[in-house]
């Protein structure tokens, strides 16, 4: 196995990044691009063009949710469609994009379980009106992935005890659109600090983008062990490493707070940066 070189910045990078920076102003300016953060020389560090999985794996309060919520209000920008599979009915974490238009949320697990086997099954079979251009998109934001495949598994065994099937159905829908759903448009973006075996094996060639923060070598070595030297450690909230094309590059992550989020997300400039 080869290892994958850590690209450490020249100069100290932010402290933060928000939307009046001018750096993140003019990053934001490129067409389609999705932008994760800037890097050393505020250099802007964009998803990657192609549609592509990501895995976001941070410790407790390392900002998985903040990066979720960041994503997915520029694809939504850019014209995409984005389902929210949040299972938290208690303190649901993305009632920012509640009623926004092109924005399905899914919480109860019975319809999560119904809702990855259609979308699977409209993989299988696509409609040849829909079309591949951007409007077209599709990103499924994960919350809390590890807890979603666990209900998953639950849910089954509870609903059809009897069944003699290896794995919930649910569970198997998903692991196929993280594989063949980039070639089809539909993004995969989850937040999880751990996988089931199967898909850590190969979280490299699932997910083309994987940013880990607040992590110790414990978390490194499970989502990204070509990595070497493991990065050091930061308690800058926001402070994180991009793990693409074998390479890990650190930087600081874009903020959008809810408000942000929401106002972004409807093509609107929030009010306190007009």
């Amino acid at each position: 196995m080869t290892c994958a070189q850590t690209s450490m910045p020249i100069q100290a990078l932010r402290q933060s990044v928000h939307l009046v920076d001018a750096p993140t102003v003019t990053a934001l300016r490129e067409p389609g691009r999705v932008l994760l953060g800037l890097a050393d020389r505020d250099r802007p560090i964009y998803l990657p063009a192609e549609p592509g999985n990501v895995l976001v794996a941070t410790g407790g309060g390392g900002g998985t949710t903040t990066v979720l919520r960041t994503l997915a209000a520029q694809v939504l920008r850019h014209g995409a469609h984005v389902d929210i599979l949040d299972i938290d009915q208690r303190r649901p974490s993305h009632q920012w994009a509640t009623s926004l238009p092109r924005v399905r949320m899914h919480s109860a697990i019975s319809e999560v379980h119904t809702f990855l086997i259609a979308m699977l099954d409209r993989l299988r079979h696509p409609d040849p009106a829909a079309g591949t251009d951007g409007s077209r998109r599709r990103i499924l934001v994960i919350e809390n992935a590890e807890r979603l495949l666990y209900a998953l598994r639950q849910h089954w065994a509870l609903t059809r005890p009897d069944s003699q099937l290896d794995d919930a159905p649910g569970v198997e829908a998903l692991d196929m659109l993280l594989t063949a759903g980039p070639h089809a448009g539909l993004s995969i973006v989850a937040g999880s600090t751990r996988l089931p075996p199967h898909l850590e094996a190969k979280a490299g060639e699932v997910f083309t983008t994987r940013i880990l923060a607040y992590a110790g070598q414990t978390l490194w070595h499970r989502i990204a062990p070509e990595v070497w030297p493991v990065p050091p450690y930061s308690v800058i909230p926001g402070r994180m490493h991009a793990v693409q094309d074998g390479r890990s590059t650190r930087f600081q992550a874009l903020y959008f707070s809810e408000p942000q989020a929401r106002a972004w997300a409807r093509g609107t400039v929030p009010k306190e940066y007009r």
